[in-house]
């Protein structure tokens, strides 16, 4: 039995080609219809934000010189000096805690850290480099950076070689690809209006925060939970088919 299951290993060049042509249509579509899709979901989000209550302008240039752009009017606000030398010493003091306990398992340390980071960043941000804002026009733009077109290539980059190439049924592999896809695209909508609706609510300091907290290392998080999924269900049906070629 463990013979048999320890094929499982192998490359699945059949698989892989299937995963690789996926990816370059993928890539195709994102390249050629990139602004079409920035449009979309420019659309989408306009709705969430009126829902939220956030006044704004959609402006959609022509021609498309940049991306889809959401204007808002926000007072500007600074952050009270004595609050962030406070923040400042309780997540270093954490962060000292993190490095010193045992106890803490890495994966929570490293979510900790990077929480941890990302305030006192933002916090420094607002303080020595940006301390009130000069404007109170503030734009969002949906673009390469933002629109979260990078991660759908990223997601296909990885489940092409490290799952497709692995040994399993085809239409598993292709499932948790779409699902993880559609998950993704469902994720940057609402991504993207939670930190415009936390720019007007709260300002530029908690946009800031929410803004890369809330972007590339919840998409990091995401990815390998559908990963991690999909490697349990490939394994799993194998591992049934072993199970029925030794009974």
């Amino acid at each position: 039995m463990f013979a048999r299951y320890s094929r499982n290993l192998k490359f699945q060049k059949t698989h892989f080609f299937t995963g690789l042509a996926i990816a370059l249509a993928l890539t195709a579509v994102v390249t050629f219809q990139g602004f079409n899709f920035w449009i979309w979901q420019a659309k989408m989000v306009s709705g969430l934000l009126f829902f939220a209550g956030v006044p704004h302008n959609l402006i959609i240039w022509t021609p498309l010189t940049r991306g889809p752009t959401f204007e808002m009017l926000v007072t500007p606000q600074s952050v009270p000096l004595i609050a962030v030398i406070g923040s400042l010493l309780f997540f270093f003091s954490f962060i000292l805690v993190l490095k010193r306990s045992s106890r803490i398992p890495s994966p929570v340390k490293a979510i900790a850290l990077v929480v941890s980071l990302t305030t006192i960043f933002t916090l420094s941000w607002q303080t020595v480099i940006s301390p009130v804002p000069l404007y109170t026009l503030h734009w969002v733009t949906i673009d390469w950076s933002c629109s979260g077109v990078i991660g759908l290539c990223l997601i296909t980059l990885i489940y092409m070689p490290f799952l497709f190439a692995l040994r399993g049924p085809l239409w598993v592999k292709v499932f948790w690809l779409l699902v993880t896809i559609g998950f993704s695209v469902i994720w940057n909508l609402l991504r993207i209006s939670l930190v415009t609706a936390t720019l007007y609510y709260f300002g530029l300091s908690v946009f800031l925060l929410f803004h890369y907290f809330a972007g590339a290392f919840i998409d990091f998080i995401y990815i390998i939970t559908f990963y991690s999924l999909a490697l349990y269900h490939l394994s799993k049906s194998e591992t049934r088919e072993v199970m029925k070629i030794d009974g």
